[in-house]
């Protein structure tokens, strides 16, 4: 965009005003050396400088707020002359104002707008005009409706005092009403009558004001000049209106998907975005450093060990083992690595094994810091607190167990379902942890003293797979190998609704941080997203957004802060 200094930009906008008419070196009805006319002359400049910034886009409900204010305004004038002149241009404001919205806003709106705000202003006279303003379905192509063409080819003459004119900026100004400073810098066209004009006037004309304006008068090549520019104009805000009305497009998905991947079996991202975790059937875990993200270990002396055999050998540089790596792999478990979830603080990362074990991992130097020992079979899903240095663990022995960090042994054992526990996840608030299960139930428990609080399911869903409590705390949401997603309600333990377009068994779910949305990743590597923030939410008929990736299977899904789907998959 280009910039001018303050002289130079004065200068453009006056040519510009003088081009279409606004200035006059031989104004009619003015006295050039009368110090008021001047004065309010000088007001309209600056009025219509401060118009030129405006940005032209009409909004219905603003356009309908400013007009009934405009009236109002109009009718405690009195009736004094410049109340009976300004009484006369509302039905013709009104009329411009529906034509301009025309073009950008449904027409059912536009009428209802029309009839709302005329009730009051139409008089018999207008009827014919009225007909033919309603049949006009585009605004660009009026030859149907001649009366209607003539009306927007012209600039309406509207007279007023001085004292009027100043009166009717001040308000215009002062309450913003740029819906109608718009239209009547568009379609009228204001005299300033002095005392000596009026004066000079043998006889007054009486003027029906409940008449419609003539038209044939005020036509010029300024006008259809600015009729082009605003049809330009009205073509751009039609463009803007529709994407506007569009609905909101889904989040981006950011996918990290990992090559050669023979044998892993479970993945997760970590809550900074900056490492990821696999762990396959060998046994072994593999950090993985994002972005420019690379692993520096911090590595100890009791990593290396050197002997001397020759006095002339040059001493051994361990620093050489301890260099940024983009992945570093950790063993200890003895069989499948089921599932990896980081701590919230990333510094640390949690391993299950079918080896029955869970593993704390240290980052800073990728040393196990702890195994837990509880299980008496395999382990097939990990859980973190959002709040609390504890975890909950799903196993093959039909129980869910507890776990404090700073203890090896389980704080609470859960148990109740008749086949393996598959999943757990935790309560928001960190006081409740629910379970899932083949036997198709969810269960939620307490985690102050190991109670069930509620069993959602039974017959009506299959085996479950991934659970995910929403951000508010209300819903819990249970998917597996039925391909629904059922949504819980946990007070009163009643399913809301069932999602479905899945056609492959759920693995993952995540909710978005405000919990209008929910999206599920299933095995063939399709994710689902549905909006609930819908009416057609709670029935089950919503139509979900569709992510078709090109992964063989999908890991984990979860959002961002900035409310990005991320997953992690195999290619």
């Amino acid at each position: 965009m280009e910039v001018y200094e303050a002289d130079e930009l004065t200068t453009k906008l006056l040519n510009y005003f003088e081009r279409r008419n606004y200035l006059s070196s031989e104004p009619q009805g003015f006295k050039e050396d009368e110090a008021e006319v001047a004065r309010i002359i000088e007001e309209l400049l600056f009025y219509h400088i401060q118009l030129l910034l405006k940005v032209s886009f009409i909004d219905l409900p603003t356009a309908e707020r400013q007009f009934t204010k405009f009236v109002s305004w109009v009718s405690e004038l009195g009736p004094d002359a410049s109340a009976v002149d300004l009484k006369s241009c509302l039905m013709p404001l009104l009329c411009h104002i529906y034509l301009n919205c025309l073009p950008v806003h449904p027409k059912t709106a536009c009428v209802k707008f029309l009839r709302v705000l005329s009730v009051n202003l139409v008089t018999d006279q207008w009827v014919q005009f009225m007909e033919q303003l309603l049949a006009v379905d585009n605004v660009q192509n009026l030859s149907a409706q001649p009366l209607i063409k003539s009306y927007r080819e012209v600039r309406l003459e509207l007279n007023l005092l001085p004292k009027a004119v100043v009166l009717l900026r001040k308000f215009l100004a002062s309450n913003d009403l740029y819906v109608i400073i718009q239209v009547m810098r568009q379609w009228f066209r204001i005299t300033v009558l002095t005392d000596d004009v009026l004066n000079c006037e043998e006889e007054p004309k009486d003027v029906d004001h409940d008449k419609p304006p003539r038209l044939e008068a005020f036509s010029s090549n300024d006008v259809k000049e600015e009729v082009i520019e605003d049809q330009a104009m009205a073509d751009l805000l039609r463009d803007i209106n529709g994407i506007r009305t569009q609905p909101t497009p889904p989040p981006p998905l950011l996918l990290y998907t990992a090559h050669r991947t023979e044998g892993i079996v479970c993945g997760s991202v970590s809550e900074d975005w900056k490492l990821a975790a696999t762990g396959d059937m060998r046994s072994e875990l593999k950090v993985w450093g994002l972005g420019e993200t690379k692993l520096t270990p911090q590595l100890h002396d009791k990593f290396f060990s050197s002997i001397p055999i020759n006095t002339h050998t040059e001493p051994i540089d361990n620093s050489a083992a301890a260099k940024d790596k983009q992945m570093w792999w950790l063993r200890g478990h003895s069989a499948t690595v089921q599932d990896v979830a980081f701590l919230n603080d990333s510094d640390y990362l949690l391993s299950v094994s079918y080896d029955c074990t869970m593993r704390l991992w240290k980052l800073a130097d990728f040393s196990c810091s702890v195994v837990y020992r509880g299980h008496s079979s395999p382990i097939w899903g990990v859980a973190v607190s959002p709040i609390a240095n504890m975890v909950a663990t799903a196993s093959s022995d039909k129980t869910a167990r507890v776990w404090n960090l700073d203890r090896t042994f389980p704080v609470r054992i859960l148990g109740g379902h008749l086949q393996d526990v598959t999943c757990v996840a935790f309560h928001p608030n960190g006081s409740y942890v629910a379970s899932g299960s083949p036997d198709k139930t969810v269960r939620l428990w307490s985690v102050t003293d190991g109670n069930m609080m509620r069993v959602f399911g039974g017959s009506g869903q299959g085996p479950v797979d991934a659970l995910a409590f929403s951000p508010n705390g209300q819903f819990v949401a249970s998917a597996g190998d039925d391909q629904f997603v059922w949504l819980w309600d946990l007070a009163s333990g009643s399913v809301v609704c069932k999602l479905s377009g899945h056609t492959s068994r759920i693995i993952s779910m995540a909710w978005n941080y405000d919990g209008s949305a929910l999206s599920a990743a299933a095995h063939d590597g399709v994710v689902y997203l549905w909006n609930l923030d819908t009416p057609e939410a709670c029935d089950g008929t919503i139509e979900p957004k569709k992510y078709i990736t090109k992964c063989s299977i999908l890991l984990s899904l979860r959002y961002s802060t900035k409310n990005a789907l991320v997953g992690v998959g195999l290619s």
